[in-house]
């Protein structure tokens, strides 16, 4: 089947397919929580031409998203539809840059058929199109800042990386730190000093274009908080992530409802001198409680990467939903199994990795995966923070699955009419 001609075009209609019959027949619930915030946040840039919450200026999250969605409503009209439309775009797109982007950094045609499809039949993968959150943008950002590394044949591939990188910073600030690991390996020809020397120019070089796409932004921030940052809930986010609630089983590895949280006293009005105040009241209770700031690093660990499926919440509170609930928890269960399984073949790809002993290019999701992990870590593992991961997932099983058929039926890896 992989090695049909047709197979790609096919496999490409079937994953428009299932998210357009998702989007146009399956009802969601409003915009709640995140999504109702960047939808508010849009309106108010369409509407007023400021980032602002209740006419203050704002930068709790960073612009990305919601100046994303400002503009395509400035086109379309303010349109829940268009915004999802708009998502069913970038996902198809990003079928497409993973194709390309397996081929370049495994080297193997099978294998970025094989990861196109588990990305086209993975229901939570699916279930994001219809969904107002940053997941399908920043995934789109960074399969196309990964292509653009792989094929280095111009210096304008290194600029547009740097660019793509940039806006994904603006979509999610923890993007920075991806940026020069990504960079110093798609640049790596091999594990010596005088290539990592050359690799280590070009990364700088990409590090600092991402830099100047996200300076206006924190040149605004600097104008109006005092200091030069791109988002104001980092401190809220380790405090909520670090604090006594937290330190306790495996179900939670958040919560702002801690009396510690609350002494960092946020308000729109007042969010850059709470963020400081957050920040420190976490650095504070992490240094007093060493200990269970080190346990509950593998419960985030846990939350980060044993769930899935959490965009059935999307659907949730919906009279359709409740019709059909049995179908919801049964495609829930389908999509555990799914993941699971897809999952426990990346150890083996790490062994594969290093038994061929593989060029630098192809760790470049391990280190997707390796600080997201790590981020995590430190922050807070909610299940959601894996989606961007998900295509490098499939890259590594498809490359395991592939590596398996090929020795049990050799001669059968090229692609025929």
């Amino acid at each position: 089947m992989l090695q049909h001609s047709r197979f790609v075009p096919v496999c490409f209609v079937a994953f428009v397919g299932i998210r357009l019959a998702l989007l146009l027949l399956v009802p969601t619930a409003a915009p709640f929580s995140d999504a109702g915030w960047y939808l508010n946040r849009a309106m108010t840039l369409v509407e007023q031409g400021s980032y602002s919450e209740r006419g203050i200026l704002t930068a709790y999250w960073p612009v990305g998203y919601p100046a994303f969605l400002a503009l395509l409503f400035k086109v379309t009209g303010p349109s829940i539809l268009a915004a999802q439309l708009a998502n069913l775009a970038l996902a198809a797109a990003s079928f497409w840059l993973l194709y390309f982007a397996v081929r370049n950094f495994l080297g193997d045609e099978l294998t970025a058929r094989g990861a196109v499809l588990l990305l086209a039949i993975y229901p939570n993968n699916a279930a994001y199109v219809p969904a107002l959150l940053t997941e399908t943008l920043f995934t789109f950002l960074l399969l196309a800042a990964c292509c653009c590394l792989l094929a280095r044949r111009h210096w304008l591939h290194a600029v547009i990386a740097g660019v793509a990188f940039g806006l994904a910073t603006l979509v999610k600030t923890q993007t920075i730190l991806l940026v020069p690991l990504l960079a110093f390996l798609a640049f790596l020809d091999d594990w010596t000093i005088r290539n990592a020397a050359r690799a280590v120019i070009r990364a700088v070089a990409v590090v600092a274009i991402a830099v100047v796409v996200v300076m206006p932004w924190a040149v605004r921030n600097y104008h109006v908080f005092g200091a030069p940052l791109l988002s104001t809930n980092g401190g809220t986010s380790l405090l909520a992530s670090n604090n006594p609630s937290v330190a306790g089983d495996y179900s939670r590895d958040y919560s702002d409802n801690d009396p510690l949280y609350a002494q960092a006293r946020f308000s729109v009005e007042d969010q850059a001198n709470a963020d400081k105040r957050a920040r420190a009241l976490a650095i504070g209770w992490i240094k007093d409680h060493p200990g269970q700031f080190a346990g509950l690093m593998p419960k985030k660990v846990f939350r980060l990467w044993a769930p899935d499926g959490e965009a059935e919440w999307f659907f949730q509170d919906t009279p359709f939903y409740e019709q059909h609930r049995v179908w919801f928890r049964f495609v829930r269960i389908a999509n555990q199994a799914f993941y699971a399984m897809t999952l426990l073949l990346f150890p083996f790809a790490l062994w594969k990795l290093a038994a061929t002993r593989a060029a630098p290019p192809a760790y470049l999701g391990v280190a997707v995966v390796l600080v997201i992990t790590l981020i995590s870590m430190v922050f807070s593992g909610q299940s959601r923070y894996h989606f961007p991961a998900m295509p490098f997932i499939f890259a590594y099983a498809a490359w395991v699955i592939t590596g398996f058929a090929a020795r049990r039926a050799p001669g059968r890896d090229g692609v025929r009419d």
